[in-house]
């Protein structure tokens, strides 16, 4: 059993009300941009005929073509680098660095502290059991994951906040290692967790750009801040944007004086502008389409790479956008995860929120195609940014 220590809050007093709040109590919320724009009814109601009617052979496939990996956590990766074990859809395991002075030359040694992201591992998303089903293979149990410190949920839609595999991971690791992880969630969301069984003062809850340490005593320190993105909440027709949304940033405070900390941008769920065409070329500013191009763009993510990057490892959505006329304010499409992964200025990165649930219309092997497209179109090397198995574990060095 590893203890946890949290920090003190960094807000001095009360909140400030920011320019996404609609209230003065911090219960309402809106995206602050011109770059939100809502999809109408009618638009929405012809998107749902669509995807009922929609036919994709690769789905009925899936567990062929998304390949998967027994996840070995990263045991045979090096214990000094930042490692990450992608689990499907937006849910990520994330390592930081062991303190180097507890590293041996073997490789064996302390493990770092450990940021689960959005953990969704069931057979739907739990919409009472009605949601969609997981299309391709669960890459482990629960039951299997390793030790966790820190559980950060980007918002509460039911793929990324799912209640019975909260509940079962904080009973296992409970029953495995005599305590719970910290739960950070962005504001107004602490009612839906109420009945998980998680330790006293271990749920909390900050708005955009709040920090907090959190120290895991013997392991390591690092602190989690809640950062902007552009989406939406709801759990039922009637609490829309009632809690707050977010991206997640990770940074390492166990670093030794003068040299480089590992820090992770984790992107959640989010879309990056409004199209007014159905389009997937055109948002890189190469590209001389002015009929392709968005009005605005969300400056958040700029905002978040000037504030707290460049980062070590990005982990960006790239799936469910089609059709971008209705989904582009919402979710990004890969040319715009390449945009947001310029703009918060991550060295690498992993693509997230793909190949796990059918939720829109495009293929569901087609997001990691356009994201190589996307890359190449923005002259980048396609390495740098791209897919992995599920239950793949990648290191990164800390440079």
């Amino acid at each position: 059993m590893s203890k946890i220590i949290v920090g003190p809050s960094e807000i001095k007093g009360e909140r400030i009300k920011g320019a996404h709040w609609k209230n003065d109590n911090g219960t309402a919320f809106k995206n602050p941009w011109s770059s939100f724009n809502m999809p109408t009814a009618w638009s929405l109601a012809k998107f749902g005929y669509q995807l009922a009617t929609f036919k994709d052979d690769t789905v009925k496939n899936a567990k062929a073509l998304i390949p998967h990996v027994k996840p070995n956590w990263g045991a045979d990766l090096p214990r000094k680098d930042l490692k990450a074990t992608w689990l499907g859809h937006a849910c990520t395991l994330i390592e930081m660095p062991a303190v180097a002075s507890q590293v041996k030359g073997n490789n064996e040694g302390q493990r770092g502290v450990r940021v689960l992201f959005d953990p969704v591992l069931g057979p739907r998303m739990a919409f009472w059991g009605l949601g969609p089903a997981r299309e391709s293979t669960p890459p482990c149990e629960i039951e299997d994951i390793p030790e966790i410190d820190v559980i950060a949920i980007s918002h509460n839609h039911y793929d990324h906040l799912d209640l019975p595999t909260l509940t079962t991971l904080l009973k296992t690791q409970r029953a495995k290692y005599s305590s719970s992880p910290v739960l950070l969630l962005p504001l107004n969301n602490r009612h839906i967790v109420s009945g998980l069984p998680i330790d006293k003062g271990k749920v909390i809850e900050l708005d955009w750009w709040e920090g907090r340490e959190i120290e895991v005593e013997g392991v390591g320190k690092v602190r989690l801040v809640c950062t902007p993105c552009q989406h939406s909440t709801a759990r039922y027709p009637w609490d829309r944007d009632n809690s707050l949304w977010s991206s997640w940033v990770i940074q390492d405070q166990s670093s030794t004086e003068g040299t480089n900390s590992a820090s992770v941008w984790f992107g959640g769920d989010t879309g990056y502008c409004t199209m007014h065409m159905d389009m997937h070329t055109g948002t890189h500013p190469t590209v001389t389409n002015p009929k392709a191009l968005p009005q605005d763009v969300c400056p958040a993510f700029k905002e978040i790479g000037e504030r707290l990057g460049p980062f070590t490892l990005g982990l960006i959505p790239i799936g469910a956008y089609s059709p971008r006329l209705v989904m582009s304010p919402l979710h990004a499409a890969p040319v715009d995860s390449v945009r947001m992964f310029e703009d918060t200025k991550c060295k690498q990165a992993i693509a997230i929120h793909w190949g796990t649930f059918r939720m829109t219309n495009e293929r569901f092997t087609e997001p990691p195609e356009k994201l190589e497209e996307a890359m190449e179109e923005a002259g980048l090397e396609t390495s740098l940014f791209n897919v992995c198995k599920l239950g793949e574990s990648r290191s990164y060095k800390v440079d």
